[in-house]
């Protein structure tokens, strides 16, 4: 007998959206730019797309290399003054 794939969803509700991402329904209201599909009239039928959410966590893992960096340059040179 085949064995049957569980399909995860493309679209979530809002509180599958912020448990997808790892944060707090109220961080996640807070914090998360994407905009979520109208699939009709009412509010409840609002979707945020998990493609839509992996670019936006995309570009936050981006900016926080990006800042680790800087951070640790920062930390080397105040150790390369303190050791003189």
């Amino acid at each position: 007998m085949p064995h049957a794939h569980k399909l995860s969803p493309r679209l979530l509700t809002k509180a599958e959206a912020a448990s997808y991402c790892g944060v707090s329904l109220g961080a996640f209201s807070t914090l998360c730019p994407v905009r979520p599909i109208a699939l009709g009239a009412d509010k409840r039928l609002e979707r945020y797309d998990v493609v839509a959410l992996n670019e936006w966590i995309d570009g936050l893992s981006k900016k926080g290399s990006a800042c680790s960096g800087d951070w640790l340059e920062l930390m080397d040179a105040d150790h390369d003054e303190s050791a003189r």
